[in-house]
């Protein structure tokens, strides 16, 4: 047996991409060979040996393989050998073969760990399905373990999410193993938490991480937009549809589409929706033709949709496979001054500047703040600290916050933040020049909602324009 269905596979380090090795062990030859040439039909590699002696050397730690033994054998007791199995790998799959009488030996085995047993003569059709569950079962402990590696690399998660709370911690841990799993999540919390940061994360860190991100900010666009957005449209299906546009459903084929604040779509789009998912189809507006999806669909809701009397119940079901919930920044304070110092000191790496650690006045400032804005919004005061402070330039961030922590005591929370936020968009106007797009993506807020500021603070984005 030198071809490929016998190669061993004895390296401590595995990829998920190898083939699953089936390994077959029985002392009866005819046996050996019988199922060796039954399950050459379903899998590539197999490899089929006398004793379990013979095996237990190649047995590593994440070894692409399923074992498929006989109960009792003369020189060796397939019992124990799945026990010292389970001892150098919990989760590898180990099929019993047992006699009529050994079924409440087998059960035992099974218990302590064993993946499962089937009866001499076995029938053909339940090995086979027994064996690919167990595959299935190999393979995804196996890209679990993948991520879980790759995630200790440089470019980890620790990188992409800053903090160690134990609500981030559990966050964390919780991307790493829903990543790999092509099921649609929800993520919830409020705004400026980084929603779309974990999307991201999830996408990164999944078999999908070759395609495309494609997000999409449902609150952005006006209802009678969204199907285009979602959908697509051919030339000349609407006034304005000059050419054809690909939709977000179809643009992230292979790929991760983001729904971020998903909860704003209308009733209409949702059913929609719903339709083009449960079909995993999309037909385009001014077309016939369907056109096949195949995209895994984050979303992401500031609102609790369960029992949402403005969402379908049916889409949620169909888009809450698994769900994330991210806390507000004022509720992990313990990682404030992490992520203060790790954004001031990456805006100072932009900026060319020299990182000044925050004296502890700064710092009992940025502990009290409420961060309504989350961490957002400590992105915003950590680009400023770097920007003032770091190039010694007087007015720093106890100066630039002060006003929410006067000892004068009469102003509520609301008015100290509404105070801030006039002040930071006055402020953004007078560093952009009135250009409404540049201070959009500085403050990485909606044109909507920034009107809404601006009339509620009176004021006019014309006084801030140069005139040169």
């Amino acid at each position: 047996m030198n071809n490929k269905r016998t190669e061993s596979l004895i390296d401590s380090e595995f990829s998920s991409n190898e083939e699953i090795q089936v390994i077959i062990i029985d002392d009866d030859k005819d046996v050996r060979v019988n199922t060796l040439d039954l399950l050459s039909t379903e899998f590539e590699k197999i490899s089929a040996y006398a004793s379990p002696n013979d095996v237990l050397p190649l047995i590593k730690v994440h070894a692409p393989m399923v074992i498929l033994t006989d109960l009792r054998m003369p020189d060796a007791d397939g019992f124990e050998f799945a026990k010292q199995v389970k001892s150098i790998d919990p989760e590898l799959p180990i099929i019993l073969m047992t006699g009529y009488g050994d079924i409440s030996i087998a059960v035992d085995a099974v218990k302590q760990g064993a993946h499962d047993f089937i009866e001499k003569p076995f029938d053909t059709d339940h090995l086979l399905q027994t064996l690919k569950r167990a595959v299935e079962k190999r393979k995804l402990t196996l890209s679990l373990h993948d991520v879980r590696r790759e995630l200790q690399s440089v470019n980890s998660i620790e990188s992409k999410i800053i903090g160690q709370c134990p609500a981030i911690k559990h966050l964390k841990k919780q991307i790493v193993e829903l990543a790999p799993m092509d099921i649609p999540v929800m993520i919830y919390g409020d705004t400026g938490v980084g929603k779309e940061l974990v999307a991201r994360s999830l996408h990164d860190f999944s078999p999908r991480a070759k395609g495309r991100f494609v997000a999409l900010n449902c609150a952005a666009i006006p209802e009678q937009l969204a199907e285009a957005e979602l959908f697509g449209y051919e030339k000349g299906a609407f006034t304005d549809a000059s050419m054809a546009r690909v939709g977000k459903l179809q643009h992230a084929t292979d790929g991760t589409l983001f729904l971020d604040e998903v909860e704003s779509l209308s009733l209409t789009t949702q059913a929609k929706l719903l339709r083009a998912l449960s079909d995993q189809v999309i037909t385009p507006l001014g077309s016939n033709k369907d056109i096949p999806i195949n995209c895994r669909v984050i979303s992401a809701s500031k609102d609790e949709l369960r029992n949402n009397v403005h969402f379908r119940q049916d889409l949620f079901f169909r888009l809450q496979v698994a769900e994330l919930r991210i806390p507000a920044l004022r509720d992990r304070s313990e990682d404030i001054l992490t992520l203060f110092e790790f954004f001031a000191n990456q805006q100072c790496e932009h900026f060319g500047t020299h990182y000044k650690v925050a004296n502890n006045h700064t710092r009992q400032i940025l502990l009290q703040y409420e961060w309504p804005g989350n961490v957002r919004e400590l992105v915003n005061v950590a680009t400023r600290y770097a920007i003032r402070h770091c190039r010694d330039i007087e007015v720093s961030i106890e100066s630039d916050m002060q006003n929410m922590f006067d000892s004068n005591i009469k102003d509520s929370l609301k008015e100290m933040v509404q105070a801030y936020e006039e002040k930071l968009i006055r402020g953004k106007l007078i560093q952009h020049q009135g250009k409404v797009s540049a201070v959009l993506d500085d403050l990485c807020i909606e044109r909507r909602s920034f009107n809404q500021k601006l009339k509620r603070y009176g004021i006019s984005t014309t006084d801030y324009r140069s005139n040169s």
